[in-house]
């Protein structure tokens, strides 16, 4: 309502600009010598609707680009709410085992702390936080008998448990806004070797975001109980990341987790 008035008010004062102008050289065709309207007068008409039109347009930008703002808030808001409820429900998958309780969390803040140790931007640390909460989302269509079991998994088990990577892409691909985060959840099971899955890619044709989640995944899953054991020693998870350095994770990834579990031991906490 405030624009419209607004916009008809000016276009108001651009009309009684063109009357004001036009009757003045009519004046001055046919009365050259009349001073029914000075000069002065009409140049100061002029300059005031001139200004008036100047300060209005100003305005009408700087709210323009308030209302952007917003929107852009309310957009990003949008988004939040969208992640905040696939992360709800994954919670509430985790809580049904409570070896698995919390992992997504705690896969986040080490994954984070990894990207922060190698200094990379806000951009890229913003998608390995949604990676992180979200990357087992494919997991959810899995049976609670093979994600419990006890005993060793069978090939049947192991080709279903596979498929959960390209599950989650699937489950998030409605989401338009999770392109890269999709990308990075498809990849946190390939291995720097060439021998992981779904694509089998290795060192630099695997997103560095995926990398530092295979870490982050696997120290994760090294350092708390499963129903099938006990959580490893602390000197066994190191032995197990520096063994499988240029081999399973990459050799960089490693050394900026062990340079961050140095800064701050929090990180073995469960």
């Amino acid at each position: 309502m405030k624009t419209s008035v607004s916009h008809n008010f000016k276009m108001a004062m651009v009309l009684l600009l063109f009357v004001l102008t036009s009757l003045r050289l009519i004046l001055l065709f046919y009365f050259p010598l009349s001073e029914i309207i000075s000069d002065k007068i009409l140049l100061g008409v002029i300059v005031f609707i001139v200004l008036y039109l100047w300060i209005q347009e100003s305005m009408d930008y700087h709210d323009l680009l308030k209302l952007n703002r917003a929107l852009i808030e309310s957009h990003e808001q949008l988004k939040l709410a969208q992640v905040d409820t696939i992360a709800a429900l994954i919670k509430t998958v985790e809580a049904k085992d409570r070896y698995t309780s919390g992992h997504s969390e705690r896969v986040t803040g080490l994954a984070l702390a990894i990207a922060d140790e190698m200094r990379l931007d806000e951009e890229v640390k913003a998608v390995v936080a949604r990676a992180g909460i979200l990357h087992d989302i494919g997991k959810i269509g899995i049976k609670d008998d093979i994600l419990t079991k006890i005993d060793p998994l069978t090939e049947e088990d192991w080709s279903v448990i596979k498929r959960h990577p390209d599950d989650g892409v699937k489950i998030l691909k409605p989401l338009g806004f999770l392109a890269n985060v999709r990308e990075v959840i498809r990849g946190h099971h390939e291995r720097y070797d060439g021998r992981g899955y779904p694509e089998g890619l290795k060192a630099g044709q695997i997103r560095i975001e995926s990398q530092i989640l295979a870490v982050a995944d696997a120290f994760d899953a090294m350092n708390s109980r499963r129903a099938y054991r006990k959580p490893l020693e602390r000197d066994q998870i190191i032995d197990e990341l520096k063994k499988n350095s240029g081999m399973q994770h990459s050799p960089a990834v490693v050394e900026a987790f062990f340079a961050a579990l140095e800064k701050n031991p929090k990180l073995w906490e469960k």
